[in-house]
């Protein structure tokens, strides 16, 4: 009855920390994945901008390109 006993008590306190190390991994998946998520916001965020930023610049060099052709056209046309 002694070893019964032990045992039982020793599968006891097996399945208690199996369960303990369950939760924490829990915990700990779900921390990763809030991050992951955060992370995912902040770096669509980032390429939202570059993009932003590269159309930006590609209009302003549009622009600057019209301009500098509808000098040279002015001169052009002054010239004759």
């Amino acid at each position: 009855m002694e070893t019964l006993s032990f045992v039982l008590g020793m599968v006891f306190v097996v399945v208690i920390a199996i369960a303990i190390v369950a939760v924490y991994a829990f915990v700990k998946v779900r921390q990763v994945r809030q991050e992951l998520h955060s992370t995912q916001l902040s770096l669509s965020g980032e390429i939202e901008n570059v993009y932003r930023t590269i159309h930006d610049e590609k209009i302003n060099m549009y622009s600057s390109i019209d301009s500098r052709l509808d000098k040279l056209e002015s001169k052009l046309t002054n010239k004759k």
